[in-house]
C-alpha cells in the first residue's frame, strides 16, 4: 500500500454522480493558497494530443492536459490546478501506472478522481460522491471508510471549507 497523505481521492457511485464538479469545487478552493496537482483515471481510453503525452507503453498512457476544454482533466486545469494528468489504464494496469506517475506528483497537494486507486494507495482524504437518494452501487468502496458526499444535482452536502492540508497532509478541519 502507498501511503499518500498529500493526496485527496475522488471516488463515485457511477457516472455523472459529481465527481468530477466536486473535483473541480476543491481544486479552485485549494489553488487560492497552494499549488495543487489534478488527476483524472478512467479505464477508457480516448485521443489526445500527441504533444500532451508524457508516457505511453501497452498497458497505460499518461498525458499533462493543457487544452482548454470541455473534458474532464482540462476542468481540473480551468478550475487552477498547476498540472493536470490524465492517466488511461486497465484496472489490472492501474498499480503500474501509479507507480509511475507517482514520482510526478509526489510532493504537492494533489487531487485525483479515480474509482479504483484506492485498493493499493492510502490517500490522507478519500471522499466518495453519490447522487442524493441513490442507492451505493459500489459498496466495495464503503470498506475504505470514505467520506460520504451526497449531490442533489446542484448543491453537495459537504462543506469544503473543511478541508485543510496540514504538513502536507489533507484532513478536515474539527
Amino acid at each position: 500500500m502507498i501511503v499518500m497523505p498529500n493526496l485527496l481521492l475522488i471516488a463515485g457511485n457511477g457516472r455523472n454522480a459529481g465527481k468530477t464538479t466536486l473535483a473541480c469545487r476543491i481544486i479552485r478552493f485549494l489553488a487560492q493558497e497552494n499549488e495543487v496537482t489534478g488527476v483524472k483515471i478512467s479505464s477508457h481510453f480516448h485521443n489526445f494530443n500527441e504533444p500532451d503525452l508524457v508516457y505511453r507503453n501497452d498497458h497505460f498512457i499518461v498525458t499533462e492536459e493543457k487544452q482548454m476544454i470541455s473534458k474532464d482533466s482540462s476542468l481540473m486545469l480551468q478550475a487552477g490546478a498547476k498540472k493536470v494528468y490524465f492517466v488511461m489504464a486497465q484496472k489490472e494496469h492501474l498499480e503500474e501506472a501509479w507507480k509511475y506517475i507517482h514520482p510526478l506528483i509526489r510532493k504537492q497537494p494533489v487531487v485525483c478522481e479515480s474509482g479504483g486507486l484506492h485498493e493499493f494507495v492510502e490517500p490522507g482524504l478519500f471522499l466518495f460522491v453519490k447522487r442524493t437518494g441513490d442507492e451505493i452501487v459500489k459498496k466495495h468502496l464503503t470498506s475504505y471508510s470514505p467520506v460520504m458526499v451526497n449531490n442533489d444535482g446542484s448543491e453537495f452536502d459537504f462543506d469544503i471549507n473543511k478541508i485543510e492540508i496540514h504538513c502536507g497532509q489533507f484532513r478536515l478541519k474539527q
